[in-house]
């Protein structure tokens, strides 16, 4: 017969496991430092898993521990305001980040060649990267964790709207970075009136 202390540590490992790439994706892009993110990490797990008696079965096990990671990711950004040494380096996006943000990038950039995107990971971490604490943490939530509007409002304390017009700006501007550096490597489609 197990204890209920396995049983607990069980069911928390079998609904953490599948998001365990997201996780950590989110918090390499979120944290400023480089050492806070493998940090705020573990300390969000450890605290959701103590408090894993309090959730309720059957509710959206990826909000509720997406809200303990973001709270950790605020922690250590607060501990680490006066580190800017150590930010975190803009990095190419692994695989299965970039297929997350296809439908964005597709989206945001109809008239660029279909190729582009293999060739631009870096300019998208980048552009990313840039985007204010607040935009990044919305459309990193949507595109890695795959969180409805109203589940990315409960992590992140906002309201429904305002998670809205945060992830119409941060697509805006990232259509807009990726643009300009489409254009500036001649990558963009071919004007109409030119012909083939």
């Amino acid at each position: 017969m197990r204890h209920s202390s396995d049983d607990k540590s069980d069911r928390f490992l079998e609904h953490l496991k599948p998001l365990r790439g997201a996780l950590e994706s989110y918090a390499r892009k979120m944290v400023r430092r480089v050492a806070g993110a493998e940090d705020a990490l573990q300390e969000a797990v450890m605290k959701a898993y103590r408090d894993f008696d309090r959730y309720a079965e059957g509710t959206n096990f990826k909000a509720w521990v997406f809200k303990y990671l973001n709270l950790e990711i605020l922690t250590a950004n607060r501990r680490s305001a006066r580190h800017d040494h150590d930010l975190l380096p803009f990095e190419p996006l692994a695989k299965a980040e970039d297929q997350a943000f296809d439908h964005i990038a597709l989206d945001a950039l109809p008239e660029v060649a279909g190729d582009l995107l293999d060739r631009c990971d870096t300019e998208l971490a980048g552009a990313i990267a840039k985007l204010n604490e607040t935009e990044r943490a919305v459309l990193l939530l949507r595109a890695l964790a795959e969180l409805k509007y109203h589940e990315i409002a409960d992590v992140l304390g906002l309201p429904v709207g305002t998670v809205m017009s945060h992830l119409s700006r941060s697509r805006r501007r990232l259509r807009e970075e990726l643009a300009a550096w489409a254009a500036a490597h001649n990558l963009g489609a071919k004007p109409e009136n030119e012909t083939a």
